[in-house]
């Protein structure tokens, strides 16, 4: 089996949320963070025949990138990474002692969704660098009819505030707030769904990639 480069992306991404990996048989890769506040779940390209547990995945990273142009022979034990000239003998962990997600995400019915591109989360990022910021918020004031994306300090009222306006909202008053460190997504625009249970989708537009993200406690929501 040959590793696409998408997958080989996708792999970097989840070494960013867990270093664990448990690979089920089929062709949907999943992870979940150590705190159970980020889980993702992707449609690759390849269909995987062998439950495979990896213990550290920037590791199996690193041996996957000894070999150039790899093709990959999944045993019962251990992977083989191997050209014409070289190879790794790479050995499983055991499933049973890494983080992997055990169920579904039952997300319940959103009360609010949006589209935000690419660009708008790049954007989040940097105002975030360059204010010393560690939320972004979804949020709708009472004094006003628009959403806005907002990074801020919610512990304080005078600091800066970088704000873009999303959308309209004139029934309802919240303020859905996540840790930008949280947002740990593959490049793409995200249709996100919110529900004021704490809990928020994020299902990329042009890849069959899809996270589940915990907002933080001090959100609101009146509806």
């Amino acid at each position: 089996m040959k590793i696409s480069k998408e997958t080989i992306e996708v792999l970097k991404n989840f070494s960013g949320i867990n270093p664990n990996l448990v690979i089920k048989q089929g062709n949907k890769l999943s992870t979940i963070a150590d705190a159970k506040n980020i889980m993702a779940d992707v449609t690759v390209s390849e269909v995987f025949d062998t439950e495979v547990g990896i213990y550290d995945l920037n590791e199996f990273l690193s041996a996957l990138n000894l070999i150039e142009d790899p093709e990959l022979d999944f045993g019962d034990n251990s992977v083989t990474i191997a050209n014409n000239r070289a190879s790794v003998n790479y050995r499983y962990s055991d499933p049973l002692i890494l983080t992997s997600p055990q169920k579904e995400v039952n997300m319940p019915d959103p009360d609010f969704t949006v589209k935000i591109t690419s660009n708008t989360i790049s954007e989040i990022r940097k105002a975030g660098g360059a204010l010393g910021h560690a939320v972004v918020s979804i949020s709708s004031p009472e004094d006003s009819d628009k959403v806005y994306l907002e990074v801020k300090d919610p512990d304080n009222s005078s600091a800066n505030i970088y704000r873009l306006n999303i959308g309209n909202d004139e029934s309802r008053t919240y303020d859905f707030q996540f840790l930008i460190s949280n947002l740990k997504l593959l490049p793409d625009d995200y249709e996100i769904s919110v529900s004021s249970k704490l809990i928020s989708q994020w299902k990329g537009v042009n890849t069959k990639t899809q996270y589940f993200i915990a907002l933080e406690k001090n959100s609101t929501f009146n509806s």
